[in-house]
């Protein structure tokens, strides 16, 4: 199938990097991404994902947008307060591109939920910040042989990896407990975007080529120094 008129537009600019055609395009079309939180990391792998064309993007999120949350969720604005986040995600993401059929799970991920709303995916984006809901993907990826793109962003630092491939492990093999958590931490603006956008560019690079510089690997991010240590953590 090739792309129509109005596609070849709005990609231009991606058509034109070095390796990447219109059969990338269309693989992206045709590609199924559900996105777990719509927090801060999932503003920036959201937008992202769908701008660059995405075709089947489902945001899971139960929380509502809260004044803290504006500082670094830039999906949102001080007249959302009080709203969905989920809705209120797939609205501005239906005005960036309104050829992606964006669905909505206004809820939290369960156990119970999880396998009907992850079944069918090419690729489940982990945008938490809980080791609940983490560990529950990771199981739930394992159970169902789906790639789980991993993110998080904490103070000025941020890790991402990308889990349950052929010779990539599991995040539970890598932190087999986890870490003590707090009620809140605190987290820089910017950090949360780039992790976020750092999910986005390995997700696009595994839908289309199968292949992702963090497969494998834990990217360690330094936002005080801006230095990139890669990890192996292999299978």
């Amino acid at each position: 199938m090739k792309l129509t008129q109005e596609q070849t537009e709005r990609f231009q600019r991606s058509l034109k990097v070095d390796g990447f055609g219109p059969d990338d395009q269309q693989r992206l079309l045709q590609s199924r991404v559900v996105v777990v939180g719509a927090g801060g990391l999932g503003s920036a792998a959201l937008s992202y994902l769908v701008a660059a064309g995405v075709g089947h993007v489902t945001v899971v999120e139960f929380d509502r947008v809260s004044l803290s949350n504006l500082q670094r969720q830039i999906l949102y604005t001080t007249a959302d307060l009080g709203a969905p986040k989920a809705e209120v995600a797939a609205m501005r993401l239906s005005r960036l591109f309104p050829g992606c059929d964006l669905r909505v799970e206004n809820r939290r991920l369960t156990a119970e939920n999880g396998r009907d709303i992850l079944m069918g995916q090419d690729m489940v984006v982990d945008c938490t910040d809980n080791y609940e809901t983490r560990y529950l993907i990771d199981d739930l990826c394992g159970e169902l042989s789906l790639p789980m793109m991993y993110g998080t962003a904490e103070q000025m630092d941020g890790q991402v990896s990308l889990f349950h491939t052929k010779t990539a492990g599991s995040y539970r093999a890598l932190y087999p407990q986890p870490m003590s958590s707090k009620e809140a931490v605190g987290v820089f603006p910017p950090m949360v975007g780039l992790i976020g956008s750092l999910q986005a560019l390995e997700t696009l690079q595994w839908l289309t080529t199968g292949h992702s510089a963090v497969e494998g690997v834990l990217l360690v991010v330094d936002g005080r120094t801006l230095q990139f240590n890669r990890f192996e953590i292999g299978g």
